[in-house]
């Protein structure tokens, strides 16, 4: 009994592990999107303040000591450029690692907010939802029962005599 207990548990991790390269992908599709969607405001910043002749840390320096209507309207991109420079920051990390070992490094790094809204989306990649079950069966079925007849046709074929 503690053999099979064994071998489901083994079974159910190996379910379970299969998912890390491609919730991992997932993860990272996610971040891109959230990068690529930030980008653009913090390059209008940048483009902004390069017409005072400011550098991005001398800016973002001068809009946390604003005041009145300059700190509201600060507020929001100091918010925006901190974390555009943490999103890039995270995507070069896990891009900078073999694709072997990135879901180790996530799972060691990652931010819940993006890991949540993932994870609310995600679906394995191996059949272990209804429809993956169906499909996973069928296949099953079809390359199974196919095999079967065609190796039960060469058998009778070419086979010799079975003698009991």
């Amino acid at each position: 009994m503690g053999r099979f207990l064994a071998m489901l548990l083994g079974v159910a991790g190996a379910v379970l592990g299969s998912q890390g390269p491609g919730f991992t992908l997932q993860y990272m599709q996610n971040l891109q999107g959230r990068i690529d969607e930030l980008r653009p405001i913090v390059e209008e910043f940048d483009a902004n303040i390069e017409q005072y002749n400011y550098t991005r840390d001398q800016a973002l320096t001068e809009c946390r000591t604003a005041t009145g209507l300059l700190d509201a309207l600060c507020t929001t991109y100091v918010s925006t450029v901190q974390r555009y420079e943490l999103l890039t920051a995270h995507m070069a990390k896990l891009e900078s690692v073999d694709d072997n070992v990135r879901p180790l490094i996530l799972a060691r790094t990652q931010m819940r907010d993006i890991t949540t809204s993932v994870y609310e989306q995600y679906k394995p990649a191996i059949p272990t939802t209804i429809d993956g079950a169906i499909y996973a069966g069928g296949g099953f079925a079809v390359l199974w029962g196919g095999a079967s007849f065609i190796f039960g046709l060469l058998g009778s074929m070419f086979g010799g005599r079975r003698y009991a």
